[in-house]
């Protein structure tokens, strides 16, 4: 099976952690992969730093109307037939990542979205704490939050072809495309349980800084994809035990007990790495 991963990074003036990124990408082990940076028009030296990679990357920088409208631009630049999107701040933890997604990619043609574990990681680098996730299922996607994330995650092509782009909204467009490819395609999802990417966490991030815009956006694209707080009360429940037993199948204990930990001592985390 011919595999090629299309890796779009959109940027903005995030020169100092974007070598960290291309980094990641360009020392994997598996090679059959493009890297397309959208640049909004950056004014801190991006461009010339991008130029730096000659060939080895290609880029475009002008002026977008954000990080969505951005990811589809690349999008519609890719030649390969796996896609995602890998924000400049993050990065990709093993040199084996692509080949992972190679090795559960050819032995499961049936699917079409795959994704992996992750860490999450501070301004510096340090690890926090790592998530795991299980195969990505509609109804907890809608009722629990983001059960999956774009660090570790790759999507076919044709999932374009026949749903279309991300939709331009400041944040939550990767909420709203996850649960449109589980709505329409809901056995399409394979889960790999391997950390593959890192999620950095700092203060200037947009989802550390979610406005009140962004939370009724939030409850609009729920209430679409026919959330019913009614049926929550009783559905949530169902969803913390099999969360429990995928997890048990997995033989995360640690991670299971390290959970409960938090959830009757611990804060409460934001939604999209409550997990």
């Amino acid at each position: 099976m011919s595999i090629k991963f299309s890796i779009i990074i959109p940027s903005l003036n995030s020169k100092s952690f974007l070598k960290e990124c291309l980094q990641s990408i360009l020392a994997q082990s598996y090679k059959n992969y493009e890297i397309i940076v959208i640049d909004g028009g950056s004014v801190d030296g991006t461009v010339e730093f991008l130029k730096s990679y000659g060939d080895q990357i290609k880029w475009v920088s002008e002026k977008d109307n954000g990080q969505a409208d951005a990811i589809n631009k690349g999008i519609s630049l890719t030649s390969g037939n796996w896609i995602t999107w890998q924000n400049c701040d993050d990065y990709y933890n093993s040199i084996d990542a692509l080949a992972i997604f190679y090795k559960f990619i050819n032995a499961n043609q049936s699917k079409k979205l795959f994704i992996g574990n992750i860490n999450l990681v501070n301004y510096s680098g340090k690890i926090l704490r790592d998530v795991k996730y299980f195969n990505p299922y509609f109804n907890s996607l809608l009722y629990e939050g983001m059960t999956l994330t774009n660090q570790a995650c790759f999507w076919h092509k044709e999932l374009n072809s026949k749903l279309g782009f991300l939709k331009n909204l400041r944040i939550n467009f990767d909420y709203e495309w996850f649960l449109r490819i589980l709505k329409n395609f809901p056995n399409c999802g394979f889960h790999i349980n391997e950390t593959l990417a890192s999620f950095r966490l700092h203060e200037k991030q947009k989802t550390q800084n979610q406005n009140s815009k962004d939370i009724i956006n939030l409850k609009k694209i729920k209430k679409e994809y026919g959330y019913n707080k009614f049926y929550s009360l009783f559905f949530i429940p169902y969803l913390i035990i099999r969360k429990f037993v995928c997890y048990l199948i997995q033989g995360n204990i640690y991670y299971i007990l390290r959970g409960l930990f938090k959830f009757f001592f611990g804060k409460k985390n934001k939604e999209y790495i409550d997990n």
